[in-house]
């Protein structure tokens, strides 16, 4: 009897934990000057959290969206915008594309529960490329996406 309980324990269990990831659409971006770009994306965390914070980075030093719009860049101030939520949607828009926004985009997100405060993010990042041409943004209907994680930091 105790074999039978102790494997439909362990798939009840199992259907509410998740695993923290960050899905991003695979390959590179393109976008010419002046269009815009969307970066789709989506996350997911284990049951019990809270996701509190969210950014994005351009070559993991210029923020180009952040939860506390105190801490965004100036060059993407007005430009870059938050399509995503604090629960699964992580997609990012960038308008008014200049030649300098071309580079890496990552995305990071901070979760707290069971005493603990956890951040994740999106490697190795999504990488865009600006044409000084205007040319069709990227759509993510013409994108798969694939799941890359990597864990940054675990605060106790």
């Amino acid at each position: 009897m105790a074999l039978v309980l102790v494997p439909a324990f362990c798939l009840l269990s199992g259907a509410y934990t998740q695993e923290w990831s960050v899905r991003l659409a695979p390959g590179s971006l393109a976008g010419g000057a002046g269009s815009c770009v969307t970066i789709p994306c989506s996350f997911t965390y284990p049951a019990g959290r809270t996701v509190w914070a969210v950014s994005w980075t351009r070559d993991k030093d210029q923020t180009v969206y952040d939860s506390d719009e105190a801490r965004v860049h100036t060059e993407f101030k007005g430009r870059a915008r938050y399509l995503g939520d604090l629960q699964r949607d992580c997609s990012l828009r960038v308008s008014g594309l200049r030649p300098s926004d071309q580079g890496t985009y990552r995305f990071r997100f901070h979760a707290a529960g069971d005493g603990r405060t956890d951040t994740w993010g999106s490697e190795p990042g999504r990488r865009l490329s600006v044409s000084g041409n205007q040319v069709p943004s990227s759509t993510p209907n013409s994108m798969r996406v694939y799941t890359h994680t990597r864990r940054i930091s675990a605060l106790l």
